[in-house]
């Protein structure tokens, strides 16, 4: 029998599909092109494994791939302060930082990435290559470059825009470039000082909601950077969908946000990332004592959203990786199965993306990985990641090692 070569079967494995069904012994996926035709029972698939080719995967389990709804593939590591990682970096070397981290995505089994902001929207030239087959990495949902104030954060690789008209122009100019996405940076950060301070709110409800209405009506969804609850309930206010780091959310916050069902990416691994690195990578020593001092409120804070009940996502900002983040979660008291699908599920729906990815269930994308041990009993199992299927392409963590240059290997990550 000739074997069709656009038919693979993967076999011998533990599946969890990511739906909360309970996980399935000694199944296999059917995989056709770029999407699943088959999921379930190995038993259950009859003559058709006799059609296909044929991967064994070790008795590992497979899960969906993982989402990181909270990166920036261009900025990501680097040494220094923001200025000089990114604000000084010409656009060249940020696009071909860009496809070395959307490689090392692969290798980490990140299938999908939501890179909410880059330089000159930078990550939408990386998603259109990624897409056309011209370099390999991640399915990216791309913000292309975030929208500021004067003064705001992110300042030097943003789009600046100030009052109602200036910030719709700017939304429409994201818009027009290809943006997936509306990013707003609604207070400050741990970057710098003073108006962008990560206490500071910046933006107005009506400025704001300019750009949201502006997304919405091209059938775009919408974040915004906001650490205070000040900023929070202004970006409610005005429409927004998502909220990024939520690091000064109080109870009460945490409440609102769960009855307004608002995701929240809390990124806990940035600060900590900070504080445990930040010497090594040249960071100013008044960043990393912020970052300290405000660890014990983010704790408090992921944990009133974990007590209200919030729709909370999994991303990393631009240090660490997405595993760590699950990590935190968990150590953080999330459970075992909610941080999983904080990462697939939850995160898909984050993007608009669930009826693709997130899932393993027939007619969805190819996107999974493999790994060894049971991450539903040591969350740690992810990061034994032994290959990663993404669009129904196969990739050995050995293959992508070897295409990845060895200055971004051996970088803090």
């Amino acid at each position: 029998m000739t074997t069709r070569p656009n038919l693979t079967i993967f076999r011998n494995l533990n599946l969890l599909d990511g739906t909360g069904r309970r996980p399935v012994v000694d199944a296999a996926i059917l995989v056709e092109g770029n999407r699943i035709r088959a999921v379930g029972r190995a038993a259950e698939f009859g003559s058709v494994l006799e059609d296909a080719s044929s991967y064994d995967c070790g008795g590992r389990t497979v899960l969906p791939g993982l989402i990181n709804a909270h990166e920036h593939l261009t900025w990501r590591r680097g040494i220094g302060g923001f200025e000089d990682r990114v604000v000084r970096q010409p656009a060249g070397k940020l696009l071909v930082r860009g496809f070395g981290h959307a490689l090392i995505s692969l290798l980490e089994g990140v299938t999908t990435v939501r890179d909410v902001g880059s330089k000159e929207g930078l990550a939408i030239a990386l998603r259109d290559a990624i897409n056309a087959g011209q370099v390999h990495g991640p399915r990216i949902i791309a913000a292309g470059a975030p929208i500021a104030m004067t003064g705001g954060h992110g300042s030097g690789a943003v789009r600046v825009a100030n009052g109602v008209t200036e910030v719709r122009r700017a939304a429409r100019e994201q818009l027009k470039a290809g943006a997936d996405l509306i990013k707003l940076m609604a207070s400050g950060g741990f970057v710098a000082r003073g108006v962008d301070s990560p206490t500071a709110p910046q933006f107005t409800v009506d400025e704001m909601r300019v750009a949201f209405d502006e997304a919405h009506k091209a059938g775009k969804r919408t974040t915004v950077h906001a650490h205070p609850p000040a900023a929070i309930h202004a970006a409610i206010e005005a429409g927004v969908d998502c909220i990024e780091h939520a690091g000064l959310a109080d109870r009460e916050t945490a409440e609102f946000l769960a009855e307004r069902k608002i995701l929240v990416v809390p990124t806990l691994s940035a600060l900590r990332m900070e504080v445990e690195r930040g010497e090594r990578l040249g960071r100013p020593a008044w960043l990393v004592e912020m970052c300290r001092q405000s660890l014990p409120e983010q704790k408090r804070m992921f944990r009133a959203l974990l007590e209200a009940g919030c729709m909370i996502v999994a991303g990393v900002d631009s240090l660490g990786d997405l595993q760590g983040e699950l990590g935190h979660m968990v150590d953080e008291g999330m459970p075992v199965p909610q941080a999983i699908a904080a990462a697939t599920l939850v995160a898909a729906q984050c993007l608009g993306v669930e009826d693709q990815v997130g899932t393993l269930e027939t007619g969805k994308m190819a996107d999974f990985i493999a790994v060894d041990g049971d991450p539903l009993t040591d969350i740690r199992a992810l990061r034994k990641v032994a290959l990663t299927v993404k669009d129904g392409v196969l990739y050995h963590p050995d293959t992508v090692r070897t295409a990845i240059g060895p200055g971004l290997m051996t970088d803090f990550r």
